[in-house]
C-alpha cells in the first residue's frame, strides 16, 4: 500500500485538501461541510441530492453529520498526526509517515492494516484479550485464536473474518434489495394516495358546484313563488277591501238621504195642522221607502286564497322532482378508484373500512316527499360515522350499506335470507302515467287504450312511451311485489324517478336509469341501457313476482305457478331511489298485488 493512498484517506475528494470543518453523509463518506455545500447548490435535482463519490441519492433535507472520528499516531511526538491506519497485530495506529515501515518491509508483511481504529478492546476476546480474528458458527460469535484451542469454543467450527463477512453481506444485501422493493411498492402507493387526494378534491368540487346550482335555482324558485304568492294574497286583499269600500260609500249615501228625510221630517212637525196634513203624507211614503232599500251586506274578512293553494301544491308535487334531481346529480359522482393497501401484512384479507360515498350519506338528509319507503328507513337507520381516511374497499359495496345494516337487525329471519323481506302495498303514480294509460280507481292496476285520456300535462308524465312509474320507491332494504300479467305486450321493473319523460332515452329498456322484464307476443327478454337478453319461455306467463334486494345489488324476477320458477337477475349497485315501473302496449294490462 502506497503512502499517498493512506494520506487521501484524511482528505476531502471534493477540494483533495485536508478536512476543514469535515461532515459526513449517510453513506459515511466525508468532505469539507463548504465543498459539499457548494456541490449541492450547483446540483439541481427535484428528488434531492447525491454524494459527489458514491452518488448514492439523499433527500433534501438530509442531515450532515459533523466531524470525523479522528485517531492519533502513536509513534509522533507532541504534534501528533491524525492517523491513517491501524495495525491490528500492533494494535498501534500510524500517520503516514510512521506508517512507511509496515508498507515497506517484508517482516510487517502478515500485520492486517485496518482503517483507524481508537478503541481496540472492542477488536479483542474478552477471555484471552486477543484480536478477534474468527468466527464460531456453532456460537455466531466472533472468537480470537485461542478460543478455539483452550477455550469455550474448542473443536467448534471456525470461518475466517473475510469468509463470514462474504456470506453475511450476501444475506444482508438479500434483505437490502427486498427493501429497496418495498420501498419502490411504498412509493407506488405513496403516488397511488396523491392521484386519488387529487381526485376526491376535483369530485368535492364538482359536486359542490352541481349541488350549489341546483339549489340556487330551486332557491331563485322559491323567491319567485314568494313574490308571486305575496302579490296574489296583495290582489285577494285589494279585492276585499274594495268590497268594503262599496258598501261603506253606499251606506254613507244611504245616511245622507235618510238624514235629510229626518231634517223635513223635523221641520214639517214644527210647522201648523193644515201645513203638516197637506204635507206629511207625501213626506211618509218617502220615510216607508228608503226603510224597504236594500243596502249591501258587509263582506266576510276572508281572503279567497285558492290560487295560493293551488300554486303550493303544484310545488309541492314538483318538489318531489327536484329532489331527485339532486340525487341524480349525486349518483352520477363516482368515487375516485381505491388505491388499496398501503403495507399488507397479517389483515392483508381483511376488509378494510369504506370511505363516506357522498351519494349515500346525502341521500341521508334529502327526504323525498310522499316517500313511504324513504321515511320509514330514515326512522329506522342510524347514520353511519364518517372516517375522514382512505379505504381499500371494492367500489361495489357503498357505505350505504352500512348506514341501513340495522334494518336487517329490527327484521324477522325467513327463507329469503337474514331479514324479513317487505311487501309493499304499491300504488300508481297518475301523476307519471302515459296518456294512453288507464289507471284503476285503487290505483293498484293499469290498462292500455289507444284513445288518449284527457290527463293534465305535467314534467313527471311519459310522453313517448306507455309507461308509469309507482309513488312509492325504495333506497334500502328488501322489497317483492307480485304482478298479474293481461294481454301480450308488457313489461315490469324498477327505475331511478330522475328518468326521461320522453324520447328514446325513457324507454324503460334503453335507459342507464332502468332494468325490465319485458314480453312481446310470447317472446320474453331483459333489458337494461339498450342491452337485451333473450330468455327461454317454456309456458305462457299469467303471474310475476319482482324481488329488489336493495343493499345486494340484486333485481330478480320468477314465474308465479305452483311453484317459483327464477326466469332472470340482474345485478348492479343501486345509487338513489327506484320505483316499480311498468309498461303497456296493445291493450295489455297489469294489476300489482
Amino acid at each position: 500500500m502506497e503512502v499517498g493512498a493512506c494520506k487521501g484517506d484524511l482528505n476531502c475528494a471534493v477540494c483533495l485538501q485536508v478536512y476543514r470543518d469535515p461532515v459526513t453523509l449517510p453513506c459515511r463518506h466525508s468532505f469539507c461541510l463548504k465543498c459539499i455545500e457548494d456541490v449541492w447548490t450547483q446540483e439541481v435535482n427535484q428528488d434531492g441530492f447525491s454524494c459527489p463519490r458514491c452518488h448514492r441519492k439523499f433527500n433534501s433535507d438530509t442531515s450532515l453529520q459533523r466531524g470525523i472520528p479522528i485517531v492519533a499516531c502513536d509513534h509522533c511526538g507532541e504534534n501528533q498526526s491524525p492517523a491513517v491506519k491501524t495495525c491490528l497485530k500492533c494494535e498501534t495506529s500510524f500517520c503516514p509517515l510512521h506508517l512507511k515501515p509496515h508498507l515497506t518491509k517484508e517482516i510487517f508483511k502478515d500485520h492486517v492494516l485496518v482503517n483507524p481504529v481508537a478503541d481496540l478492546t472492542q477488536r479483542k476476546c474478552p477471555a484471552h484479550k486477543k484480536i478477534l480474528e474468527f468466527f464460531c458458527t456453532d456460537d455466531v460469535v466472533c472468537v480470537c485464536s485461542s478460543c478455539g484451542v483452550i477455550g469455550t469454543h474448542k473443536s467448534h467450527s471456525m470461518v475466517s473474518l473475510d469468509e463470514t463477512e462474504v456470506e453475511f453481506k450476501r444475506e444482508f444485501m438479500i434483505e437490502v434489495e427486498n427493501l429497496r422493493r418495498f420501498q419502490h411498492k411504498c412509493s407506488i402507493k405513496q403516488h397511488d394516495l396523491e392521484k386519488s387526494e387529487v381526485a376526491i378534491k376535483t369530485l368535492t368540487n364538482e359536486l359542490k358546484g352541481n349541488l350549489s346550482k341546483k339549489f340556487l335555482e330551486w332557491s331563485q324558485q322559491l323567491e319567485e313563488d314568494e313574490k308571486h304568492i305575496l302579490k296574489l294574497i296583495d290582489h285577494e286583499g285589494l279585492r276585499v277591501l274594495a268590497q268594503i269600500q262599496n258598501c261603506s260609500e253606499a251606506l254613507s249615501k244611504a245616511m245622507q238621504q235618510i238624514k235629510l228625510i229626518e231634517d223635513e221630517a223635523w221641520n214639517l212637525t214644527q210647522g201648523d195642522c193644515l201645513y203638516f196634513i197637506q204635507n206629511s203624507k207625501e213626506l211618509l211614503s218617502r220615510v216607508i221607502e228608503v226603510q224597504k232599500v236594500t243596502y249591501p251586506d258587509a263582506p266576510e274578512l276572508t281572503l279567497n286564497l285558492s290560487n295560493v293553494y293551488q300554486l303550493l301544491r303544484r310545488r309541492t308535487e314538483e318538489s318531489k322532482q327536484y329532489y331527485l334531481a339532486i340525487e341524480d346529480v349525486i349518483g352520477m359522482h363516482k368515487r375516485p378508484k381505491s388505491t388499496g393497501n398501503i403495507l399488507k401484512g397479517e389483515n392483508e384479507h381483511e376488509e378494510p373500512t369504506v370511505l363516506m360515498d357522498s351519494a349515500a350519506e346525502l341521500r341521508g338528509y334529502i327526504r323525498s316527499p310522499q316517500n313511504y319507503s324513504a321515511a320509514t328507513a330514515i326512522k329506522t337507520c342510524r347514520p353511519i360515522e364518517i372516517r375522514p381516511r382512505f379505504s381499500t374497499k371494492a367500489q361495489k359495496v357503498i357505505v350505504a350499506r352500512q348506514w341501513l345494516s340495522n334494518l336487517k337487525s329490527n327484521g324477522v329471519k325467513n327463507s329469503f335470507g337474514e331479514s324479513k323481506e317487505e311487501f309493499p302495498r304499491l300504488t300508481l303514480d297518475l301523476k307519471t302515467a302515459n296518456k294512453h294509460l288507464i289507471l284503476s280507481d285503487d290505483l293498484q292496476s293499469v290498462m292500455h287504450r289507444h284513445q288518449e285520456q284527457p290527463y293534465s300535462s305535467n314534467p313527471l308524465r311519459f310522453q313517448t312511451h306507455s309507461q308509469v312509474l309507482c309513488i312509492q320507491s325504495f333506497f334500502c332494504g328488501r322489497h317483492t311485489w307480485d304482478v298479474e300479467t293481461n294481454g301480450n305486450w308488457w313489461g315490469v321493473g324498477i327505475a331511478y324517478g330522475g328518468i326521461q319523460k320522453t324520447g328514446s332515452s325513457s324507454d324503460l329498456r334503453k335507459t342507464t336509469k332502468a332494468w325490465c322484464l319485458y314480453f312481446c307476443i310470447s317472446t320474453l327478454s331483459a333489458h337494461h341501457n339498450d342491452k337485451v337478453i333473450h330468455l327461454p319461455l317454456k309456458r305462457s306467463i299469467s303471474r310475476i313476482r319482482v324481488q329488489l334486494d336493495y343493499d345486494a345489488g340484486t333485481l330478480s324476477f320468477y314465474q308465479v305457478t305452483d311453484t317459483l320458477t327464477h326466469v332472470y337477475t340482474f345485478e348492479a349497485t343501486f345509487t338513489g331511489h327506484v320505483y316499480p315501473a311498468f309498461c303497456c302496449e296493445a291493450n295489455s294490462g297489469l294489476k300489482i298485488f
